[in-house]
C-alpha cells in the first residue's frame, strides 16, 4: 500500500494538485490500531517507503513508533480523528486540486454539484464544505469528520469526500486508489462547472 501511495502523490505533483511539500495520506489496515502517515517537510515526489511514520492510536490519543528523526504530517490530527472512528481498511487523502479549491473560491458548496451530474452522485457522495478554518488545526479535523458523517452501525463514513475552502480537500476509501478516484471525479467536474460559468 505504501509503494502505492508514494504513486499517487507522484500522480498528484505532476497534476500541480500538490506542490512539492503539501498533501499528505494515511492508511490503516483493518482490525490494527496503528496507522501510517506521511512525513511533514520532505518532497513528496522523492518519498521512500522507509520515510513512512507508523502511529499508534491508544487511549490518550496516538504515539509516533518510527522515524523519530521526521514528524508526521502536520495534518495528524485530521487523520487520527478520521483513522480512529473506523476498524477495517481505511485510506485518508488530503490534497489540494486547483479547480475545487477555485470552485470552493467563487462560494460553490461541492454538495450542490452532485445533482446536475449523474457520473459524480453514482459512485462519489460530497459533503458540504467545511468553514474556512485554520491549516493543522483541530477545528480542520472535527469539522472534516463531522461532514463526512461517520456512521457506527456500519462502521463507515457517509460521505467519500469533503471540501476545505482556501485549502483543499479530504478524501477517504478503502485503499488509496478508491479515495483518489473520488478526487479525480470532484475535480472533473468541478472544472467543467467553471468553464460553464465564465
Amino acid at each position: 500500500m505504501i509503494q502505492d501511495i508514494i504513486s499517487t502523490l507522484k500522480d498528484s505533483y505532476k497534476r500541480n494538485w500538490i506542490t512539492p511539500r503539501d498533501g499528505n495520506i494515511s492508511y490503516k489496515p483493518s482490525g490494527s490500531s496503528n496507522f501510517f502517515i506521511t512525513p511533514s517537510g520532505l518532497r513528496k515526489q522523492d518519498l521512500k517507503e522507509a520515510d513512512f511514520i507508523e502511529i499508534e492510536i491508544n487511549n490518550e490519543g496516538w504515539n509516533q513508533l518510527n522515524n523519530f528523526n521526521l514528524k508526521p504530517s502536520g495534518e495528524i490530527e485530521l487523520h487520527y480523528e478520521l483513522l480512529k472512528c473506523v476498524n477495517k481498511d481505511i485510506c485518508v487523502v488530503h490534497l489540494h486540486p486547483t479547480h475545487i479549491i477555485a470552485a470552493m473560491h467563487k462560494d460553490i458548496d461541492l454538495s450542490t454539484l452532485s445533482a446536475d451530474f449523474p457520473e459524480l452522485s453514482r459512485y462519489t457522495k460530497i459533503a458540504q464544505n467545511t468553514e474556512i478554518v485554520p491549516p493543522l488545526s483541530k477545528t480542520l479535523a472535527t469539522q472534516c469528520k463531522s461532514n463526512l458523517i461517520f456512521d457506527s452501525n456500519k462502521n463507515e463514513f457517509q460521505n467519500n469526500i469533503v471540501g476545505i475552502p482556501n485549502h483543499g480537500i479530504v478524501a477517504i476509501g478503502s485503499d488509496v486508489y478508491d479515495a483518489y478516484e473520488h478526487v479525480e471525479r470532484l475535480e472533473h467536474i468541478a472544472s467543467i462547472v467553471l468553464l460553464s460559468r465564465k
